[in-house]
């Protein structure tokens, strides 16, 4: 009996610390809230800074945004001082917002004050086999993460614009495209296992620069049948995107169940997740882009329900939804669907899987998905 005792009171200390600690881990996220489906924003805005009506539109609507490149180019050519403008502007509207600040953690964007001194270390620029530059799409070079040096000086640009009291985090992104396997062939497999290494090392070497109390928020999670890398850099990161829901290379049933396995499992594990899901289009879709804004903005209506649903049937605490066509302002970024206005309540179980079928209760809505023939209801509960 005394045993037995001894045992559920060491259980309870054991839970109150873990709860203790969680507490402390998450005390610098964005303010949670179950009360309406948790929104995040993640854009740059082309040719200038966002007007008052956009800012307010956005720091009315979210606490959590991810601020891109060439945010404000060409008018502001370098992307540090557009997205530190910005990142001023959203704070004074919504002192609980969190601006993070999109910083590439494999391709040299020129559009950044840094690739100008990018440009002057050979070095480090990535090279395959034969001794020629790996270049995305033939003109981007990408960083030689195996390097020190190049960290070093990857982890302090992040530094140097974290240190602004307006920005909260960093944005780690193209960390698939470092861990894609297929990269062996260009770089062979010494050096392909020496970048894994070397872009692990970046993000605790980041965090040791920081400081615990900023956001590394990283990109992120494929859920394909080549490519499942799953929550693959948990120490030292805040918060994951899931970025290609239900499109791209990610339409597949199988696909789909896992992507909302590894939100679910990522935010049991007390990380953000950002759930980024597509109305059936993107910005690569020339038929769809041709359209009229209001035609967009009603092919998008007509998908959201799926999108939602299979967000919210996996959903935890942190996690979050972006539901638009693409990065930029202008790619449905600032469309608002009554949906997100509906009282959600918190989840009142977990997710149901029955084979194909997801279900899900929360206080205000009930959820259904059917993930082989890509249909979905919300019954969103009568208020009194």
């Amino acid at each position: 009996m005394k045993l037995a005792l001894l045992h559920k009171s060491l259980f309870l200390v054991s839970l109150f610390l873990l709860q203790a600690a969680f507490s402390q881990s998450d005390k610098h996220y964005p303010k949670f809230s179950w009360d309406k489906v948790p929104v995040a924003f993640h854009f740059g805005k082309k040719g200038d800074l966002l007007t008052k009506s956009e800012a307010k539109f956005i720091a009315s609507h979210s606490n959590f945004t991810v601020l891109e490149k060439a945010h404000g180019f060409p008018k502001y050519k370098h992307s540090e001082e557009a997205i530190s403008a910005d990142a001023k502007v959203l704070k004074d509207l919504n002192p609980d917002m969190k601006v993070v600040f999109y910083w590439n953690a494999f391709l040299d964007y020129n559009m950044y004050k840094a690739h100008e001194d990018y440009q002057t270390k050979s070095d480090w620029w990535l090279r395959t086999t034969t001794g020629e530059l790996d270049l995305k799409d033939g003109k981007l070079k990408r960083y030689d993460l195996s390097h020190p040096e190049l960290r070093d000086w990857w982890s302090n640009i992040a530094l140097d614009n974290l240190n602004n009291e307006n920005i909260d985090g960093v944005f780690f992104d193209a960390l698939v495209q470092v861990t894609n396997p297929g990269n062996k062939r260009l770089w062979g497999t010494e050096k392909y296992d020496a970048i894994q290494q070397g872009l692990k090392d970046l993000i605790k070497e980041t965090r040791a620069k920081i400081g615990e109390e900023k956001l590394i928020v990283y990109n992120g999670i494929r859920s394909t049948p080549v490519r499942n890398s799953g929550n693959d850099f948990p120490d030292s990161t805040d918060a994951i995107m899931i970025e290609h829901f239900g499109y791209f290379n990610s339409k597949t049933k199988e696909s789909m169940l896992q992507d909302i396995q590894e939100m679910e499992k990522a935010g049991k594990s007390g990380k953000i997740v950002v759930f980024k899901t597509w109305p059936e289009n993107a910005w690569v879709n020339k038929g769809f882009m041709a359209k009229s804004d209001k035609e967009k903005a009603e092919i998008s209506k007509e998908h959201l329900t799926f999108a939602l649903a299979s967000f919210l049937a996996g959903a935890q605490k942190h996690s979050y939804i972006i539901y638009n066509w693409g990065y930029r302002l202008n790619m449905g970024s600032l469309l608002w669907y009554p949906e997100f206005d509906k009282p959600l309540g918190k989840p009142l179980d977990e997710m149901q899987v029955d084979d194909w079928i997801l279900t899900r209760n929360y206080e205000h809505a009930s959820i259904w998905v059917d993930l082989e023939n890509k249909k979905a209801t919300i019954d969103w509960k009568k208020q009194s």
